[in-house]
């Protein structure tokens, strides 16, 4: 059980948007991990997109201008004066990242977290830039081990610590069932993550004579070009896009299974979530995250990583090898209990109230 602070440790959470992706979810459920473990909590974001749930105070800096908003922005962090400031930003822009070492973070303890093993989105492109980040940061959190070890060993940082994303499985039931079998992918609309190699390999696969659909949510550039494929694709009427779902647990509890196709993952919350409802997944081997969450044959189906054959030959086994699917199924709860809130929640205090006391 988690226990109140004897002192309450004032946390800064900044992010560009509270909306769309599994970076933004888990900016959203840290939120309310540390609120609920007795932080004060502002969470700040830098564009106007909030649609994820958040606890504690929300600052909107989207609604202003680019310069106005770090104006602000610096002006709140010197007025409240936090212990920490938890950063959720993509740090793509070398020059962009001096402005907040040493002007908008100067004077606090920041720490950096990288959801991404595209570490050049966190790091920037510059590895001088990269020393100083973290020469100048309290901590560099990664949300898993190998994202973790990538980091050492390409830029020699020790002092980065793993704590993963926490597994939320509550389920509201908001949603209307839909009236067939289906599989589940989830995730932004983007070349990333693969959709249309996806859509592709479910049409060659024994799926849709199965009058197993396939069911896609998510939001993104690519959506038009997406229902152009579907449409032209011959099982059209089995393949749906969603768009954007805020209750996408109700949808994986009720999947048959969850695919993920993606490029790269930094550590992909719709495995841990599907998983938490107890839906079994196939996933590609990619970096980083899926080896972390998914044994082979034990809760899930770990393919050759970008082997969209291999992916093929896993959605068919999922429909066949009913002894495969159901003891798959029987292990995905029990397989992700150490990422319960609980424990996530206290790294996260150990860490936070270290120098504050």
């Amino acid at each position: 059980m988690l226990v109140k602070q004897g002192k309450t440790t004032k946390i800064a959470l900044i992010g560009y948007t509270l909306a769309d992706g599994g970076l933004e979810r888990a900016f959203s459920s840290l939120s309310q991990l540390l609120h609920d473990s007795y932080f004060e909590v502002h969470v700040i974001v830098l564009e106007n997109k909030v649609a994820y749930p958040y606890y504690g105070t929300l600052i909107n800096l989207g609604k202003y201008s680019k310069f106005q908003k770090y104006f602000k922005l610096k002006k709140y962090l010197n007025k409240q004066q936090f212990d920490y400031i938890i950063d959720f930003r993509y740090r793509i822009n070398p020059l962009m990242e001096l402005v907040f070492l040493y002007y908008l973070y100067s004077g606090f303890k920041f720490i950096y977290t990288i959801h991404s093993s595209v570490l050049e989105h966190y790091f920037t492109s510059s590895k001088v830039m990269a020393n100083q980040i973290f020469s100048k940061a309290f901590k560099i959190v990664s949300v898993s081990s190998e994202m973790n070890a990538i980091i050492k060993k390409k830029y020699g940082f020790e002092k980065g610590i793993v704590i993963s994303n926490i597994v939320k499985n509550k389920i509201m039931n908001s949603e209307a069932s839909l009236p067939f079998k289906y599989c589940l992918a989830i995730g932004r609309l983007v070349s990333l993550k693969q959709f249309d190699q996806l859509i592709t390999t479910y049409c060659k696969s024994d799926l849709p004579n199965s009058e197993i659909h396939l069911v896609i949510i998510g939001e993104g550039e690519e959506k038009d070009r997406l229902q152009k494929l579907i449409q032209e694709s011959q099982y059209s009427n089995y393949i749906h896009l969603l768009g954007f779902k805020e209750n996408t647990l109700f949808y994986c509890k009720e999947a048959l299974f969850l695919v993920l196709t993606s490029n790269y993952e930094g550590f992909p919350m719709v495995i841990l979530e599907a998983l938490s409802v107890g839906t079994t997944v196939i996933s590609f081997d990619c970096k980083t995250g899926p080896s972390e969450l998914i044994t082979n044959e034990e809760n899930g189906l770990l393919v050759d990583n970008q082997d969209f054959e291999a992916l093929k030959i896993a959605m068919n086994r999922m429909l066949y090898e009913k002894v495969l699917y159901t003891y798959c199924k029987e292990n995905t709860k029990g397989s992700v209990a150490k990422f319960s809130s609980e424990k996530i929640s206290q790294k996260w205090i150990t860490l936070l109230k270290s120098n504050t006391e």
